[in-house]
């Protein structure tokens, strides 16, 4: 599977995940009413064209996925990276609500979170959704595009289409930067575990943290929201700046430690150093089709 056939799977995807979207709101919309059942009817429409194109067009599935094992030591330290690259992605997040809502927020006034089923919820968004988005974007989508150009370029085309997935502004610009991340991740193992268990642990966390919160007082996103002013983002963005400064680093560190855990040592210095590196053109029409789509919806939901 090649670049060419990344952006076709990718402009199947978007368009068969919005025909259905608006499908479901026009049919069954009991299914958008309920966060979980929602949450794995989207994920399963995004990833299943992408994943048949894949199936039909690669002969060494298991290989090209990169679902390969790797060392306990080095699973473990998934842990403590996710832990010092946290206050980065909430910084970006932050830097995005000067300009475009908190969408997660947004969902929270709306729903009644308090009452729905904790483990349900936990699978459906801690553990199903960073599964088929990890098997989409790092494993179907970047393994593609690095087939066809350096892996500097496919790690930015390939979090590029994360983040559009998300079809709105505000996760989009933080989702570009796990996207990156998580790349950084598979390359640094070897294996497209390491980002999974990356993705399960940040949505994890904020299912998590989001009852914790919810618990101690429902209406706390409502009160977040009434409270959400540029000052109060400035000082949040100023406090998480300064964490980030300090944490980044020893996010870096762990990724360098893995990559010789791995006997990959170098591998993270060759993406930057192999950047400008081509094999064939990695944009086609189905791309830029996709991502005209993209943008037209993200602004459609913007404005609704």
């Amino acid at each position: 599977m090649n670049s060419k056939k990344v952006n076709l799977a990718f402009l199947i995807s978007v368009i068969v995940y919005v025909g259905g979207v608006f499908a479901i709101s026009a049919f069954c919309p009991f299914i958008l009413e309920n966060i979980i059942l929602n949450n794995l009817v989207c994920e399963s429409m995004m990833v299943l064209p992408g994943l048949v194109i894949f199936l039909v067009s690669e002969k060494d599935k298991a290989e090209f996925l990169s679902f390969h094992r790797i060392k306990p030591g080095t699973l473990l330290a998934v842990i403590p990276f996710t832990l010092f690259s946290m206050p980065l992605i909430s910084l970006v997040n932050l830097l995005s609500q000067f300009f475009t809502t908190n969408r997660v927020i947004e969902a929270m006034e709306t729903t009644d979170m308090g009452q729905i089923a904790f483990l349900p919820l936990l699978f459906s968004v801690g553990i199903f959704a960073p599964f088929c988005e990890e098997l989409l974007c790092r494993g179907i989508y970047y393994r593609g595009y690095r087939k066809s150009g350096s892996a500097f370029r496919a790690m930015l085309l390939s979090a590029l289409l994360f983040a559009l997935i998300h079809m709105n502004v505000n996760q989009a610009i933080y989702a570009f930067l796990v996207g990156v991340l998580a790349v950084l991740l598979v390359e640094a193992t070897g294996s497209l575990w390491a980002s999974v268990f990356y993705h399960m642990l940040i949505n994890s966390s904020q299912v998590f943290l989001m009852r914790i919160m919810m618990k101690a007082d429902p209406d706390i996103y409502s009160d977040s929201a009434a409270q959400l002013t540029n000052e109060t983002l400035a000082m949040a963005a100023g406090s998480f700046l300064i964490i980030a400064a300090v944490l980044a680093p020893f996010a870096w560190m762990i990724l360098v430690w893995m990559s010789k855990n791995e006997n990959r040592r170098g591998v993270l210095m060759e993406i930057l150093e192999k950047r400008k590196e081509k094999k064939e053109k990695m944009i086609s029409v189905p791309l830029v089709l996709a991502l005209v789509f993209c943008a037209g919806m993200i602004v459609y939901t913007g404005m609704s």
